[in-house]
């Protein structure tokens, strides 16, 4: 199934596009959706709000390409949470010789009360949501503080499913202490509880022109060989959007620090016909037809009115005849 597009000048299509409500069904608020989740290809997408009290919403999808279902929505609070505050950033999924499990990442403030951490979710229900079973923090030089560490609202933003029951961690921005071109990542193996290994490859931060000051990674998709596409999101005041999808190389897992990883193919997916938002979550879509494979996004309209909570289905073009990559 063609992940990519072929050749990869030919760009994305962007499939569908839908607006979510803003309240449920019994009025409750809907929004700032900032991880998507999808357990199979043709199975429900699980989204993550990250609102002061953090809930899920699940979609369902039906026909082909698929049209997401939505009314009624109903807002899924997180169970189990004890009183100290989290902002659930990232949502994925792992298989393994423990069977499945599932990771949420929470982005960190500076203060002790709300560190940057990992934290396991137990299975989930389509009625209940999910349920917290436990929390891990990041390493120390992680953590927010005054000149090091994870900036203020900083991440970590994205979470990636490895072989061997391991997760990728990465950034929205580049820790306070490291060079301002290079965004550090992080690898969480959890066989057998949660460590954290340091890694050499870097990704190169490199803001598009005009949105430096609100510039940054929000999510990492694996492909197969280990190869990553990065989504990345700009923003300047008062209404201008940025959103680019880059196609990275595998990193090292292990060695030496090495140069930051040269992204193989850019992509404006506003220039695709993506909608001007604020993009923050993508995951694996279904097949659809002509052997090509999708991704789902999702935006995050901060509880903002003048934003919108979007869903969108984005698959690669493919030239006819074309082989590659």
């Amino acid at each position: 199934m063609a992940l990519l597009p072929c050749p990869l000048d030919a760009g994305w299509e962007v499939v569908q596009q839908q607006v979510l409500p803003r309240s449920s069904a019994d009025g409750r608020p809907l929004g700032g959706f900032s991880a998507v989740l999808a357990e199979s290809p043709r199975g429900p997408l699980w989204l993550l709000s990250d609102a002061p009290e953090p809930f899920t919403v699940v979609l369902e999808g039906q026909g082909q390409p698929p049209r997401l279902q939505w009314q009624p929505l109903a807002p899924q609070p997180l169970q189990g949470v004890p009183p100290r505050p989290f902002d659930g950033e990232a949502l994925v999924t792992t298989r393994g010789s423990t069977g499945q499990r599932w990771w949420m990442a929470s982005e960190g403030r500076l203060n002790p009360e709300q560190p940057a951490e990992l934290l396991q979710l137990g299975k989930p229900s389509t009625v209940d949501g999910f349920r917290l079973l436990g929390r891990t923090p990041l390493p120390e030089e992680w953590q927010p503080q005054p000149g090091r560490g994870l900036r203020p609202n900083g991440g970590p933003e994205a979470l990636v499913p490895l072989p061997g029951e391991r997760l990728l961690i990465a950034a929205e921005a580049p820790l306070q202490q490291d060079p301002p071109d290079r965004l550090r990542l992080l690898l969480a193996d959890t066989r057998g509880g949660v460590r954290f290994q340091p890694l050499g490859a870097t990704l190169a931060f490199r803001p598009a022109i005009g949105a430096e000051a609100h510039w940054g990674l929000t999510e990492l998709v694996a492909l197969p060989g280990g190869r990553l596409l990065a989504l990345w999101r700009g923003y300047a005041p008062p209404d201008r959007w940025w959103t680019h999808l880059e196609l990275l190389p595998a990193p090292a897992l292990r060695g030496a620090p090495t140069g930051p990883l040269s992204p193989l193919a850019v992509w404006d997916l506003q220039a695709e016909g993506l909608a001007a938002d604020n993009w923050e979550a993508m995951a694996p879509g279904p097949p659809l037809p002509g052997d090509r494979g999708s991704f789902w996004m999702v935006s995050d309209d901060n509880f903002n009115p003048l934003q919108a909570n979007r869903v969108a289905l984005i698959a690669p073009r493919r030239q006819p005849g074309c082989q590659g990559p």
